[in-house]
């Protein structure tokens, strides 16, 4: 995709604000995105953006890309996908007619750092940490069935470390090093009014 400077500037101008979410499987993130929704600031999904640059490439895949075209993408000139992400991100912000967007789910901490820089105090990059227990018990209450079977808890912890193993493999918790904020969600699954109050908090700083 060929970006004039001009076409970039005006995109980055669009955007009034901007927050990354952040963390291990169910630690809150789309809680927070879908909260987020609710009050103006667009949910959008990382990995989409990504897709739609991976087809545009010519990359063949079903439903998900397997691991070797994430580090196909981005092996060349990362900072050129950044931007170019950037700038295919925000033109989904305008078809929406919104200038405020939370992006889910931040694995790759330099992403994070590139919008920092290049948004300044129009971006908040957020991560969110929550005990296993926690995590998994969210997990289980949602109930998850898989080819008619019914997980016990203990088999929902075990997958949810699955989870945080292919996460951390691919740079979650690093994530946390860069974060502007770091929420600790100890309790989201018995009190998710005060989590959604935490967030508003977060939100109200940008939208002043």
């Amino acid at each position: 995709m060929k970006i004039t400077e001009e076409q970039f500037i005006a995109r980055k101008n669009y955007v009034k604000g901007m927050f990354s979410l952040g963390g291990l499987s169910e630690c809150g993130k789309s809680a927070a995105g879908l909260y987020l929704d609710s009050i103006g600031i667009k949910r959008m999904k990382i990995i989409q953006i990504e897709k739609d640059m991976m087809r545009e490439r010519g990359y063949e895949f079903v439903d998900h890309p397997s691991e070797a075209d994430f580090q196909n993408l981005y092996a060349d000139n990362q900072q050129e996908i950044f931007r170019e992400f950037f700038y295919r991100l925000v033109g989904e912000m305008e078809k929406a007619n919104v200038h405020y967007a939370s992006i889910e789910s931040l694995y790759r901490a330099e992403l994070g750092v590139y919008l920092k820089q290049l948004l300044g105090s129009k971006m908040m990059n957020i991560y969110i940490e929550a005990p296993l227990k926690v995590r998994a018990t969210r997990e289980f209450k949602k109930q998850t069935i898989d080819n008619g079977k019914e997980f016990t808890f203990e088999e929902i912890v075990a997958r949810t470390k699955k989870k945080d193993q292919f996460k951390i493999k691919h740079g979650a918790k690093e994530v946390k090093e860069i974060a502007d904020v770091i929420i600790n969600n100890d309790a989201f699954v018995e009190n998710e009014k005060q989590y959604h109050n935490i967030i508003a908090g977060i939100a109200s700083i940008i939208k002043k």
